[in-house]
């Protein structure tokens, strides 16, 4: 049909078609980089995937950017299940209070104590949760309506995830 075009000429034109749409596409996805990279705030050797992970964080540990404090900040605050566990507790108590005062049913009640658990999962995963659990069963036994066990306040936990 096109005689007029040799396979030389159209291995060359898609070889720079396809040149042209990667060099699209890189500019696209890797735009930041290459801007950092340019204005001299990364070097090629930060983005090399050989390096060590743990220096990686380092680097960036060292820039000092506040969104990346922010999330470190917030890492490590994670972390503290002893002031969650007692922020948990206090919040289990009036949600107990209140939910005995609004006279909830055993299973709405049990609904508004996932929700809460669901709040704190490294509460979850930690060795405070069997004395959150033992919180929760001495405070609900003070109203015979809201009367939960340890098998029950157990359960709840798998199924706020």
């Amino acid at each position: 049909m096109f005689t007029n075009i040799s396979w030389g000429n159209y291995i060359i034109a898609v070889s720079i078609l396809l040149l042209i749409w990667y060099l699209i596409l890189g500019f696209r996805c890797y735009y930041p980089d290459l801007r950092a990279i340019l204005s001299g705030e990364k070097s090629l050797q930060s983005l090399s995937l050989k390096s060590n992970p743990e220096k990686k964080l380092a680097v960036h540990l060292q820039k000092g950017s506040s969104v990346e404090n922010k999330e470190l900040h917030s890492y490590k605050e994670s972390f503290d299940t002893l002031a969650d566990a007692e922020e948990l507790s206090g919040r289990i108590q009036g949600a107990i209070k209140e939910s005995a005062e609004r006279n909830l049913s055993l299973e709405e009640f049990q609904n508004y104590l996932k929700l809460l658990l669901s709040e704190y999962p490294f509460v979850r995963i930690s060795t405070l949760r069997e004395n959150i659990n033992a919180i929760i069963v001495k405070s609900s036994a003070s109203y015979p309506a809201l009367l939960l066990t340890l098998s029950q306040v157990d359960v709840l936990w798998e199924e706020s995830i």
